[in-house]
């Protein structure tokens, strides 16, 4: 039939041919592309040759899963145009379809199903869904935007692709990615089969200006504020990206206070506001958007002149950039680097390494916290048998030790605690996520922040930005699985406040042991102890310290996750050369020997994540680091309760990372014992960057890069004071 679409693109062509053969396959274009007609019209030609089949057993037969709702409802339009020639039927079902709309699927299945993965894991763990029925038919299953199930959420789709196919026996698994370094390999650990590339390697749009900033002696705030104002000046639709929700909070209030008509969009508002923006946006009544990761993805904002974003790795910039001149106008797209960081630096110095570091997406399905919750789901099923999951094994006699589980003589696995299961189900969030901490001021809910993060973000006394608006959080009171943080509004702008907290890991059982150069590291299930005792109060335009502060009570969170330890070599030269006073003339803080070799092995720590940054497309918020004392024990750990694969990932090239540090200490000029925020200071550090020792941290690593030989003391770190 006719869709209105005379020609196709060579990679449509290849992707229509896989999909006539069956074979799974991934397709690799950049955005606006035309992705979506490379699957949905195979797709639509395959259904049509099959209708009588249909006829005799109605279900669903397609299944596109979207990240997010947003992404879903974005699309839906345009895949309902595609199929209106050809009377196939398509639905959405997410969280916010209604009963009655639900009723109309459940009554007449649609051809195709457009959804999410969190509708998929409930359905697939509740015997009563109506939905699951439907799915028994399912022949194709469409993952958009593949690239983003990076890290534990990644996983998660691992098994609930697996659980599906319990249900309906095996489908054609079609992927579809943003530019990233490896999609063939991540799609075959995702899909866990053999799959087809196909890419595309034409760009239809017009000339984009890409240009790094630098701040130089102003704040990076500052300098993009400048620069939304000359975009401003010529009439540019413009959009700003920052990495979290302060930033973008803060930037947003700074480009508002200069008279330039600008909104928040990030996750966490109300959902009527940000489609109220994008709105405004779209009609032209909006001239700057402020948002977080959440408009990375492919929601339509209509047509946009310039992006200006914080530093993100680049396979992230190509997503936000990719949504500037569409129409084939000329755009600009603005890097905006960090006054006072090591990848800003790095990137400074070296410009073209930055557009050579496309990320590889990395998932890990043998993550067994992941593990553990997907398979109490699988189970309650009723269709589980161990076969399915041959190399999780050793999960399922776990929670058949536990007592939830019972693994039959014929390999059928059946549920014994019922409400134990269901409950451990219940309580977990495939989106990698802590217990969620309610934010509230007086009787009204404000949205929710997730452990650990709301702890360092809203303990008392913490000043919180939320849409456009000031608060200062008065209480905070955690018990396992309900968090609530009191907040008051708060009118005075100047300034924000910065965590201290310590964390200290414990290693509960060593998952893995490689030598890496000469470094003999294990890579580990670890329980991580979270404090956070006091906090920083900064000023917002120049970052000068006001204040310092204790909490009356340190809020302390506990949560397992993965990690792994190495034991960095001792800098004996230049703490000699210290105490001999051959570095006198070096500013910064006096030390004793102790100090001096911690500091060595926290600066080593925070250079170590920084460049790990680059090679895990994680962003620092992935992964942690913490380093006891002067023992010379590092830890490098994932960030999310349970684990996200990127420390793994990590520890797979930690050899490169090493390289990377080093180059950042060496390219460095500055002249002081502690380094500079431009190479060993970091942004994230609950230590207020003290203690560290520049130079020992460079001969440490040294050291490592001549392979001498370290073992971990698995037991002896334990008294050590820890330093993120």
């Amino acid at each position: 039939g006719n869709l209105g679409i005379t020609t196709l693109y060579k990679f449509q062509e290849d992707s229509y041919n896989a999909i006539e053969n069956g074979e799974d396959l991934v397709i690799a274009a950049p955005t606006g592309q035309g992705k979506t007609e490379g699957f949905v019209l195979p797709i639509i030609r395959k259904l049509l040759l099959t209708v009588q089949e249909a006829f005799e057993n109605p279900g669903v037969r397609a299944l596109l899963i979207y990240p997010t709702k947003a992404l879903a409802r974005d699309q839906f339009d345009k895949i309902r145009q595609m199929c209106e020639t050809s009377n196939l039927t398509v639905s959405i079902f997410d969280g916010d379809v209604s009963q009655n709309a639900r009723q109309k699927i459940y009554e007449a299945p649609p051809d195709i199903l457009l959804t999410n993965p969190d509708i998929l894991h409930y359905h697939l763990g509740w015997a009563q869904s109506r939905l699951v029925a439907l799915l028994r038919t399912v022949q194709f299953v469409v993952l958009d935007e593949i690239h983003l199930y990076t890290g534990s959420m990644g996983t998660n789709v691992y098994y609930i692709l697996k659980r599906l196919e319990l249900e309906s026996g095996r489908f054609q698994k079609i992927g579809a990615s943003a530019t990233v370094s490896n999609p063939k390999e991540f799609a075959e650990i995702l899909f866990d089969s053999e799959v087809r590339l196909v890419e595309s390697k034409t760009a239809k749009r017009g000339p984009i200006h890409f240009m790094i900033y630098y701040p130089g002696m102003r704040s990076k705030y500052s300098m993009i504020v400048d620069l939304v104002n000359q975009l401003q000046q010529g009439e540019f639709k413009t959009l700003v990206f920052g990495n979290t929700h302060s930033e973008a909070e803060v930037l947003n209030m700074l480009i508002a206070d200069t008279g330039i008509k600008s909104k928040v969009h990030r996750a966490g508002l109300p959902k009527k506001y940000r489609s109220d923006v994008e709105d405004q946006f779209r009609a032209g009544d909006l001239p700057v958007i402020v948002s977080t990761p959440t408009l990375e993805l492919g929601i339509d904002i209509g047509d946009l002149d310039s992006v200006v974003s914080m530093i993100v790795s680049i396979t992230r910039l190509t997503q936000r950039v990719g949504r500037a001149g569409r129409k084939g106008q000329e755009s600009v797209a603005i890097l905006a680097l960090r006054e006072n960081d090591p990848i800003s630096s790095f990137y400074r110095h070296q410009p073209d390494k930055y557009f050579s570091d496309i990320d590889a997406a990395y998932m890990e399905p043998e993550n067994e916290v992941v593990g553990y919750f997907q398979l109490i789901a699988a189970a309650m099923s009723g269709k589980l048998k161990v076969s399915d999951f041959a190399r999780h094994r050793a999960i399922l006699e776990k929670l058949e030790i536990e007592g939830l589980i019972q693994i039959q003589d014929d390999g059928k696995v059946r549920v014994v605690d019922f409400d134990k299961a269901r409950k451990e189900w219940r309580s977990y969030s495939i989106r990698g996520i802590g217990a969620p901490v309610q934010i509230k001021t007086g009787n009204k809910g404000l949205g929710e922040r997730s452990m650990p993060m709301a702890a360092q973000e809203l303990h008392p006394g913490a000043i919180y930005l939320h849409g456009g608006k000031n608060y200062l959080s008065v209480d905070f009171k955690y018990a396992p699985g309900l968090g609530r943080a009191s907040v008051v509004p708060h009118s005075d702008r100047s300034a924000h406040t910065k965590p201290l907290y310590s964390t200290m890991p414990r290693i509960i059982d060593i998952v893995e042991r490689s030598k890496i150069l000469g470094l003999n590291a294990v890579y580990c299930t670890l329980e991580m102890t979270q404090t956070v005792d006091g906090y920083v109060k900064r000023e917002t335009r120049s970052g000068r310290v006001l204040s310092r502060s204790s909490l009356a009570t340190p809020l302390v969170y506990k949560y397992r996750t993965r990690g792994f330890a190495f034991t960095a070599p001792e800098p004996v030269k230049a703490v000699n050369e210290h105490a001999s006073g051959k570095l006198s003339d070096l500013k910064g803080p006096r030390m004793g020997p102790a100090e001096l070799f911690g500091g060595a092995f926290h600066a080593l720590e925070h250079v170590l994540i920084e460049s790990s940054d680059m090679l895990t497309g994680g962003g620092t918020r992935e992964i942690g680091g913490v380093s006891m004392g002067d023992s010379g024990i590092i830890f490098v750990y994932d960030g999310s309760p349970g684990g996200n694969g990127a420390s793994k990932l990590l520890f797979t090239r930690l050899d490169e990372a090493f390289i990377r540090a080093k180059a950042i200490l060496e390219k460095c000029d500055c002249k002081t014992i502690d380094g500079c925020p431009l190479c060993t200071y970091s942004y994230h550090c609950g230590n207020n960057n003290s203690p560290l020792f520049k130079l020992g941290a460079l001969e440490s690593i040294n050291r490592i890069l001549d392979k001498v030989e370290t073992t971990v003391d698995t037991e002896g770190y334990m008294g050590y004071q820890p330093l993120v």
